[in-house]
């Protein structure tokens, strides 16, 4: 009984060690032949061949793409630069601008001043080629005259009331 536990484990073990064995070239592959060893060598040989080979387009693919990649960094330098630039000059522009704008405000207070003081000379002018001036003058020295007037004479009959 013990004897047939161990049976199945061993046939397994066995079984095992034959894959193993065939898997890795065990002592039921036998040597390979002189002549298939070279032919497997040169076979080896041209694989490598061709490794370093795809290994040497990678690396001048790659160099190539390094160029491109450095190619662009100095482009997207220059453009920065650029960009850079421009800002400094908007930055000077919109200062300049800024001082306009405050100039241009006083200035527009200047205009609107001279504005008014210019229809003051001219209605100044036609008030006077119309003669509207002596008419106010005439019109005030004859209120003046006809106040005084008659103040006057109110005064002369008060008096005159009074003394009596």
């Amino acid at each position: 009984s013990v004897l047939e536990g161990r049976a199945p484990a061993r046939a397994a073990e066995h079984l095992a060690a034959a894959r193993r064995e065939g898997l890795l070239g065990g002592p039921g592959r036998g040597a390979a032949p002189p002549g298939s060893q070279e032919a497997s060598d040169a076979a080896k040989h041209r694989e490598m061949q061709a490794a370093r080979d795809g290994l040497r387009q990678s690396i001048g693919a790659l160099e190539a793409v390094t160029k491109v990649v450095d190619d662009d960094t100095e482009l997207f330098d220059s453009i920065k630069d650029q960009y850079s630039t421009f800002s400094g000059r908007l930055h000077d522009a919109s200062k300049l601008l800024g001082q306009l704008k405050r100039r241009t405000e006083e200035d527009s207070k200047y205009i609107r001043w001279s504005f008014w003081v210019f229809i003051g000379v001219c209605a100044y002018i036609v008030l006077r080629r119309l003669k509207v001036f002596r008419m106010i003058f005439f019109g005030v020295n004859m209120t003046v005259w006809t106040g005084s007037t008659a103040a006057g004479t109110a005064s002369g009959i008060a008096a005159q009331l009074y003394a009596a």
